[in-house]
């Protein structure tokens, strides 16, 4: 780990640790919580040169930090206590017109647990929040990409970066935008390469797919589709002699069954309600059901097919809800990664957790 991840780990520990505490108290936020990841991204809080605390504009307004380059304003950082609510209008407000009133392109809000990084010119308001994480629910790792991009180093090509990150986003959500969609991408070039070297040899498509599956998951431990719940979208099977491959059959495109326990979703309400059953669809569609199928459908999120549709998919796996047919062809991790996608989209204040059963 580099030294950002080091300390989001550490500020990760305090926050569970000390939660109450940070509930009402801005400074104890300030100092240790966000001054240290600050620190860290090369913004010295202690050197004038780079950080002004509590630095007020012209009109008197004071911002809790300044950061500069240079000699010159770069980036207005305001901070708030854990109980603020960082998406209420007023707070942004306040961001907005720290920003503005200083011509400072960028600005972050911040309670130390989520972070959200806005531009201050773009003419649509919806526009203005680039990106927002949340330390707690979000990997150390995509959090540290993204508070990199305010570096001391890097703040000089943060629009740059900005860009490049939205090009690569949209153009990989266009690619992959699931695990089954990253076995059907390799499957499809391990088709072409093996008739490329051997166009006599005949082979099932689907066994394959079986192959492309267990590799895939060797390599990087995608989380298998429960089997009894839901099932891989069927494809389309070339003819062929069985016993041309049944000894490979045997030997090689069997799938690798793990032993070891399955993921499982638990899901926290505000009210206290809670969804963690056996099955992770079932948590899954418990809890869009519980926060409205509409309000999610209104998101319009995607994995190959929509989350929340009107219409019965000829392949992939639904449960219907109402009028709606819910995807649930997705494994675990996807499932997990959509509702923390809901949760953020809605500010939900949701407590989302993937955890491994008991023996």
């Amino acid at each position: 780990m580099n030294v950002l991840e080091d300390t989001l780990k550490e500020v990760k520990e305090q926050i569970a640790e000390f939660r109450t505490h940070y509930l009402s108290n801005e400074q104890a936020v300030r100092a240790q919580l966000i001054e240290p990841i600050l620190i860290s991204l090369g913004w010295k809080t202690s050197n004038p040169k780079f950080v002004r605390h509590n630095a007020p504009n012209d009109e008197g307004k004071i911002p809790d930090y300044t950061l500069l380059k240079g000699s010159k304003n770069i980036l207005i950082v305001e901070a708030k206590n854990l109980s603020i609510d960082l998406t209420d209008q007023k707070v942004i407000n306040q961001i907005s017109n720290y920003c503005y009133n200083q011509g400072v392109d960028f600005g972050i809000l911040t309670n130390g647990v989520r972070w959200l990084l806005f531009n201050t010119f773009q003419k649509n308001p919806q526009d203005r929040i680039v990106w927002q994480i949340d330390i707690e629910k979000e990997s150390i790792e995509t959090v540290s990409r993204k508070l990199s991009s305010f570096s001391y180093e890097n703040i000089d090509e943060l629009e740059t970066l900005i860009q490049t990150s939205k090009e690569l986003e949209k153009n990989w959500n266009a690619l992959v935008n699931s695990t089954d969609s990253i076995t059907d991408i390799v499957t499809q070039r391990l088709i072409e390469k093996i008739k490329s070297l051997n166009p006599n040899f005949k082979i099932d498509q689907s066994k394959i797919r079986t192959f492309t599956e267990s590799k895939l998951s060797e390599l990087f431990e995608i989380a298998a589709i429960e089997e009894d719940e839901e099932k891989i979208v069927k494809k389309p099977e070339l003819k062929i002699n069985e016993t041309e491959f049944s000894e490979v059959e045997n030997n090689v495109f069997k799938l690798n069954r793990r032993s070891k326990p399955r993921e499982k979703i638990s899901v926290v309400f505000p009210d206290g309600t809670k969804f963690n059953d056996s099955k992770p669809t079932d948590t899954f569609v418990k809890t869009i059901q519980k926060i409205g199928v509409e309000k999610i459908k209104e998101l319009n999120i995607v994995r190959s097919i929509p989350i929340v549709s009107e219409t019965k998919h000829e392949f992939y796996n639904q449960h219907k809800l109402g009028k709606y047919w819910i995807m649930v062809t997705l494994s675990t991790i996807d499932k997990f990664k959509v509702l923390l996608e809901i949760e953020s989209r809605l500010n939900l204040k949701l407590k989302l957790e993937k955890y491994l059963p008991k023996n």
